[in-house]
């Protein structure tokens, strides 16, 4: 799938880039430049960009352009070497930007920095020189025009064209659609060994001693030397091979290279766009002015300049060494603008970039770079002085929470085995031949203040004791245990004695001023009846009979604050299937998302439904617990809950 999509993209680029540069060509085809080459192209500008960004299919597409253009005009062997030419134009800069002038270990990265920029610089102008060459030598070869009288104007206006207007076209399209660009994984997932690629470096030295020499030695008319037919056959064949050679020459493949690429949002790469684009736009400017001069001083001889065919090659000339000299002279300054903000400012926040990478990588133990105050600009200082900051605090906090997950830890560990602690305080579920109890609890926090307890004084008696603590967690967990055990150790007294003794001990230790709601009962099924004191709490819900109904009394004071309280003993009758629901207010007082309560009425009808099926205990409780749970669903759990039915038999 992924295949298609590269397929699909560079047809579409072949054929944007064929017609792009056709029409190019097209509009300035009727510009007189030379006798012998009438042609003025401004379509140096896009063969650069389309050779970057499209790759393969972005040059054949500017050497197809360029043929249907020739064939608009005049069709003539020389375009065969225009064909090749215009390939080359487009190719080599792609072709040597991946391979050539590796930077940072052959990273993939284009005009984002000052060694980009200067890479970039050095292709483009040596690509230019290199495709014009071949174009210029085969123009000698075929008769057509001299090679000194062609290549300097060529060669002038397409290097500021492709070096100004195509760079500028670059940087703009690859911010806008990084993703569209064609990228040679093939030389980026491989090892790079840069002595694979000394040919290469060799070829293009020859080729440019080649130009070199074959400026020299040009001659204007005459026969041509040997010598020029020497170096048109080294500058075209030198070329060729260069544009065909492999671009990958390893077999040992990397698998942690990046193959994909986003805008670069950098200083330098942001710097370097502005600048592209008003240089171009200055030089631009500037090509006009001197344009207009020189088109004025032509409109004076309108009928020398029909009538004895003079050409513009002398004014083009003339005006694109001046701007490429303007050109150049803005270049070298954004170099230097450059070079002070890497030296001051790019390469230490660089350093401190890398410093805060490894921060966490290195277990927090990065040595912070070593800056040249004398070099770095106060906010890098500022900078690289908050970091230094920034991590010091990193790492004391990140010590602080270790200890306190680990204090955490231990205070977790206390907590749940003091709940283990309390449930195992309390009692199993009671079935033998004379009583049934079910009981549950459930605490807010882990631990919680609610404590229930039953204890068979003999076969016919069974005493139950429920609890709420005025307080939640480990304070109303230890005061709940103190309470259950002084239930315990007065469980042969009478329900009122009980929580005389139980109040008067709470009182004497509790410092805290924390009291406790109990209610105790003693169930007598020999005698037929049930005796019970309350000490403010729920009232229970009895089954006696055929009557469900509160066992309401006057409550007693609460228990913990008021030493020498008295309580009163209540006693009714009751009949050989009574039963009891006891509960803390976790129960009525729960409440549901939106705040309302579940109140006592519905607790009461929803007894009187469950009494009415004659169900066991167990299922009472999980019938009563699942409609609290339904109508607290959603809604966090306030308060511990414990219930318990004790039922006879």
């Amino acid at each position: 799938m992924k295949t298609k999509t590269v397929i699909k993209r560079q047809i579409i680029g072949f054929i944007i880039c064929a017609l792009i540069l056709a029409g190019l060509n097209i509009l300035t085809i009727s510009i007189p430049v030379l006798k012998e080459y009438k042609e003025f192209r401004i379509s140096g500008f896009f063969s650069i960009f389309a050779g970057m960004f499209f790759g393969p299919a972005g040059a054949l597409g500017c050497a197809t352009g360029n043929f249907l253009s020739d064939l608009y005009s005049d069709l003539s062997t020389a375009d065969m070497y225009g064909f090749l030419a215009n390939f080359i134009f487009a190719w080599l800069p792609y072709r040597l930007w991946h391979t050539l002038l590796p930077i940072e270990n052959h990273k993939l990265q284009y005009i984002t920095s000052n060694a980009t920029l200067l890479k970039y610089i050095l292709i483009t102008v040596f690509s230019t020189v290199a495709s014009m060459a071949v174009l210029s030598s085969s123009f000698d070869i075929l008769g057509m025009c001299k090679f000194n009288i062609s290549f300097t104007p060529i060669v002038l206006y397409d290097i500021y064209f492709s070096l100004f207007w195509g760079t500028t076209v670059f940087l703009i399209v690859f911010k806008l659609f990084p993703q569209y660009i064609h990228i040679p994984y093939k030389v980026y997932n491989y090892s790079y060994d840069h002595k694979r690629y000394l040919p290469d470096y060799i070829i293009c030295l020859v080729i440019i001693i080649a130009v070199i020499l074959r400026i020299l030695f040009s001659e204007s008319d005459g026969i041509r030397s040997l010598t020029e037919e020497v170096l048109d056959a080294v500058i075209i064949s030198f070329t060729t091979v260069l544009a065909f050679l492999p671009i990958r020459r390893s077999r040992k493949k990397e698998f942690n290279q990046q193959t994909s690429f986003k805008k670069s949002t950098g200083l330098q790469s942001q710097i370097i766009s502005v600048f592209f684009v008003f240089v171009t736009f200055v030089t631009s400017i500037f090509a006009l002015i001197l344009s207009y001069d020189t088109f004025n001083y032509v409109s004076n001889y309108v009928n020398n300049f029909i009538h004895t065919k003079y050409y513009l090659e002398p004014f083009l000339v003339n005006i694109f060494k001046q701007v490429n000299i303007c050109g150049f002279l803005f270049i070298i300054l954004l170099i230097i603008i450059l070079n002070w903000i890497e030296k001051r400012i790019t390469r230490y926040v660089i350093k401190i970039a890398d410093t805060a990478s490894k921060f966490v990588e290195n277990g927090l133990k990065t040595d912070f770079p070593k800056l040249n105050k004398d070099k770095v600009s106060d906010e890098i200082l500022i900078l690289a002085s908050s970091y230094k900051k920034m991590s010091s605090d990193i790492v004391g906090y990140i010590k602080k929470v270790e200890e306190h997950t680990k204090r955490e830890e231990s205070i977790r560990l206390t907590i749940d085995t003091a709940a283990k602690i309390q449930s195992g305080i309390l009692p199993k579920p009671l079935k033998d031949k004379n009583f049934s109890l079910s009981a549950y609890i459930k605490p807010a926090k882990i631990v919680g203040g609610d404590f229930y307890d039953y204890i068979k004084l003999d076969d016919d008696r069974l005493l139950l004791c429920i609890a709420d603590v005025s307080s939640k967690g480990i304070p109303a967990a230890m005061f709940m245990t103190v309470a259950s055990i002084l239930v315990k150790c007065n469980r042969s007294l009478s329900p009122e004695q009980i929580l005389y003794n139980v109040n008067n001990y709470l009182c004497e230790t509790n410092s805290e001023n924390m009291f406790v709601t109990m209610f105790v009962g003693i169930i007598d099924r020999k005698r037929n009846v049930f005796e019970f004191a309350n000490a403010g709490h729920n009232y229970p819900i009895i089954r006696n009979g055929n009557e469900t109904k509160w066992l309401k009394t006057q409550p007693d004071l609460i228990a913990g604050l008021f030493p020498e309280t008295t309580y009163h003993l209540n006693s009714i009758d009751i009949d050989k299937d009574f039963q009891i629901f006891v509960y803390t207010d976790g129960i009525n007082e729960a409440e549901d998302i939106n705040h309302n309560l579940f109140g006592n009425e519905r607790l009461e009808n929803l007894i009187k439904s469950i009494n009415t099926l004659n169900a066991s205990t167990d299922k009472q409780l999980k019938l009563i617990l699942n409609e609290l749970n339904a109508f607290t669903k959603g809604a966090e759990q306030s308060d511990d809950i414990t219930a318990m039915v004790i039922k006879i038999i």
